[in-house]
């Protein structure tokens, strides 16, 4: 292991295995967890919809003063099913725009509920007050109802899309997101390939390997456990600046389950990495025995 002419080069591919194999379970995680299903799972699961609801009702009810509208106008037509699928095609919309790498355009499901019942309050209105339904009143209608979509759009978009898609923040990472499936393919295939360089190098000491691979995966595993276990433990991700309660609990319980997935496969490669090194000794002791039996 000590002879330079093998050494070096080891030294060196080890170096930059411990980057592929810290660069392979970003990858892995990034593929198995940014999906619109595990998003969509997520949010059902903080019950999103629920922080929603009550958002909105808090809303509608400080407009009251501005609008004239009473907030069950809007709320008694409204329940957590509807705004769970608002919040749901949303994520889709997102994921889309991030395969595609194209914009798209978001629509809002009809609610033909909450439009009766803004008609019905304005009808009920006019009639009380003698106020004409004419063309004025028509537009006012239109108005408050296209309003009240565009609020429970803004919402609904937990994930910000609306904000990424206008900055072109989902243009850029959609060129990295879209050949996901590839990236980590290749990665896990670099990987490969460098620990078979491994071999080449020690192939008159194949157990060699088992130390450079060993010491590659302890190292990344450590990169990778340590720094994860902080932003736990020290909550780093509430110290967002997000004013929205369901977008800041969307996001905040997004990045903790990846930093959590993302930890959870570096302490399994720093297991493997105690398992190499354990098994490298073991074998080294095994050989020295058998020559000290054989003289």
């Amino acid at each position: 292991m000590k002879k330079f002419s093998t050494y070096l080069p080891s030294l060196i591919i080890s170096v930059m295995l411990v980057f592929l194999i810290i660069i392979s379970v970003l990858m892995v995680i990034i593929d198995i967890n940014v999906t619109a299903k595990k998003s969509i799972a997520l949010t059902e699961k903080n019950n999103i919809s629920s922080i929603v609801y009550s958002e909105l009702e808090n809303y509608f009810n400080d407009q009251y003063n501005t609008t004239g509208v009473p907030a069950d106008a809007y709320m008694d037509a409204i329940d957590e099913n509807y705004i769970n699928s608002v919040v749901n095609l949303y994520t889709e919309t997102m994921f889309s725009s991030l395969k595609s790498g194209e914009a798209t355009v978001f629509k809002i499901p009809e609610n033909q509920n909450l439009e009766n019942s803004i008609e019905n309050f304005f009808s009920t209105y006019a009639d009380e007050s003698g106020y004409e339904k004419d063309e004025t009143y028509e537009k006012k209608l239109d108005e408050t109802i296209d309003s009240a979509y565009r609020i429970i759009e803004n919402y609904c978009d937990v994930y910000k899309y609306s904000s990424l898609q206008k900055h072109g923040v989902l243009t850029k990472v959609s060129k990295i997101y879209s050949h996901i499936n590839i990236l980590t393919v290749a990665c896990i295939a670099v990987s490969a390939v460098l620990i078979l360089i491994l071999l080449m190098i020690n192939r008159k000491n194949i157990s060699v390997c088992l130390y450079w691979v060993g010491i590659s995966s302890l190292i990344a595993g450590f990169f990778g456990t340590f720094p994860s276990a902080f932003l736990l433990l020290s909550r780093y991700f509430d110290a967002f600046v997000i004013k929205q309660p369901q977008v800041f609990k969307a996001f905040t319980s997004a990045m903790y389950g990846l930093t959590k997935a993302f930890m959870s496969v570096h302490i399994a490669v720093l297991s493997i990495g105690i398992c190499f090194i354990i098994l490298y000794v073991t074998l080294n002791k095994m050989l020295k025995n058998k020559k000290s039996t054989d003289c």
